[in-house]
């Protein structure tokens, strides 16, 4: 005979603590991984800013039919863009330059580097970029225990700007190239 208190249906206390506990472990293991993958997307995100305001200094030049340009500051990790009047031809960014915008570099940059002289390059009114040097740009990210590095490249004739994940698919694209 069957009892009318005791049901095979359902679940017991137990059973319920026991997949709370397995979630609970489960998801501990995640978090961290969530963590390491919102910052490289934040490394992402400051490496767009940086192709976004080439990219608007470039379009101001073509559209306003004068000279503007972008100056970077290692110290302030900062992203200067600048109407280019003081000294046009030298591509460098002088205190009588009228301010355009000026962005600080967030999202997990640690160094900002540029193998161009006085850390700024300008745009022409058709485009193209003037500077003295490679006309590359290296940011470096390191998060934890991983490093992150992103290469732009702007080509003078055209003033375009090219982007690199790593350095090896920098150097490929580069192979031949005399700096």
């Amino acid at each position: 005979m069957k009892s009318k208190f005791r049901s095979t249906f359902g679940a017991t206390m137990i059973e319920l603590l026991t997949v709370a506990v397995i979630i609970g472990v489960v998801a501990s293991m995640a978090v961290p991984r969530f963590q390491r993958a919102y910052e490289r997307m934040q490394f992402r995100s400051a490496n767009r800013d940086i192709v976004s305001s080439l990219r608007l200094a470039r379009s101001m030049a073509i559209t306003d039919k004068m000279q503007y340009g972008v100056h970077f500051d290692y110290d302030e990790m900062t992203i200067t863009i600048f109407q280019d009047l003081v000294n046009p031809t030298s591509f460098v960014y002088d205190d009588g330059d009228p301010l355009v915008r000026q962005d600080t570099l967030t999202g997990n940059v640690d160094y900002i580097f540029t193998d161009v002289s006085n850390n700024a390059m300008t745009f022409g009114p058709n485009g193209s970029a003037g500077f003295t040097g490679g006309g590359n740009i290296l940011t470096i990210g390191v998060v934890e225990d991983q490093y992150f590095e992103h290469f732009h490249n702007i080509l003078r004739s055209t003033g375009r700007v090219r982007s690199y994940d790593n350095w090896d698919e920098w150097a490929q694209e580069h192979a031949g190239d005399a700096y």
